[in-house]
């Protein structure tokens, strides 16, 4: 039940858009982040029991401090700059008490361009966890990596075949060419995938944008998100954001392979309309695999999972350094 009292006393408001987009309301909501975080110190000094750590509350303040720490800006991947970031002690927190699951929402194989041999990622994901990645003393994040080539889905059987990780899933999704810049699609419907051929490595059914949302929305068929949209000759270079914005539920708005600038621009787009954002590290090498990550509160199993918590659930994008616990 709502604690509508405890949600106005923090300033956490959200209202419904004409869209029917959850909106913040501006104002006070950062203080109230603080509040309930003070509220939750409050209670293990005085000996009580630790609530559980808010997933919105930690949302909304990672997301105003990676804006002003400007974690969106991909030079911060260099060795120095990684060495320099710590995982904040607030999403360490979530992280510990809560059901929250990352997820590598943009990857390559040489399926399309990318160097990223699938069945290498187990071993791969094996040494960051000896780095302090993902796992440390009592804490365990459950991984899922989207392979999402270009033009191209893998069938579920395909990556089923694969020896994982412990705690690793991989589930196939794929980055659609519309003519109007490359869009990643969550889903795998029959139609989708004969209508544009995605079992074959090349597109050569090449959809309008517009009309590609339009058909997944139509048959029910998963969730297209714009990538990394303010590329050049990209979705919202190509076409006015303010009509495309309805026919969205996210955008992508940290990629791993894209310039600070454009990376803020889809930031403040999802902002200004309204949206959530995922991030991925747009991976076509292994060493840049996990670069940005995307959390979602609750378990992610199967491709049936991910669309149900894209549309209804709640995320955010996150620095992967930001998951690793210990010092390099």
């Amino acid at each position: 039940m709502t604690c509508w009292p405890l949600l106005r006393s923090a300033g956490l408001f959200w209202y419904s858009s004409p869209n029917g987009r959850l909106v913040h309301t501006a104002g006070r909501w950062y203080a109230g982040v603080i509040q309930v975080m003070g509220r939750v110190l409050g209670r293990v000094s005085k000996g009580m029991p630790a609530m559980q750590p808010s997933f919105a509350a930690v949302r909304e303040r990672y997301l105003e401090e990676l804006i002003e720490h400007e974690w969106y800006d991909v030079r911060t991947f260099g060795k120095k700059q990684r060495q320099e970031m710590a995982a904040p002690e607030y999403l360490v927190e979530l992280l510990q008490y809560g059901h929250v699951t990352a997820v590598e929402m943009h990857s390559h194989t040489p399926r399309s361009d990318g160097l990223i041999v699938p069945e290498r990622i187990s071993a791969w994901t094996h040494a960051l966890y000896k780095k302090g990645y993902f796992r440390h003393e009592h804490l365990a994040v459950p991984l899922v990596v989207m392979v999402t080539d270009h033009d191209y889905i893998y069938t579920s059987s395909d990556l089923q075949a694969i020896a994982y990780e412990e705690g690793l899933t991989f589930l196939p999704s794929t980055e659609v060419s519309t003519e109007h810049g490359h869009v990643l699609y969550y889903g795998s419907h029959p139609e989708i995938v004969h209508t544009l051929e995605l079992s074959k490595p090349q597109l050569s059914v090449k959809p309008g944008g517009p009309e590609f949302f339009d058909m997944v929305q139509a048959l029910d068929g998963g969730v297209a998100i714009p990538a990394h949209p303010y590329r050049e000759t990209s979705l919202l270079r190509t076409l006015p954001g303010d009509e495309i914005a309805p026919m969205l539920v996210a955008v992508e708005i940290l990629n791993g392979k894209t310039p600070a600038d454009q990376n803020r621009a889809a930031i403040d787009y999802a902002r200004q309309h309204g949206l959530r954002g995922v991030g991925g590290s747009d991976a076509h090498q292994m060493s840049r695999l996990y670069s940005y990550l995307t959390l979602f509160d609750g378990p992610i199993h199967g491709l049936d999972d991910l669309v149900l918590a894209l549309r209804q659930g709640d995320y955010f994008p996150v620095h992967g350094e930001h998951l690793r616990f210990k010092e390099a």
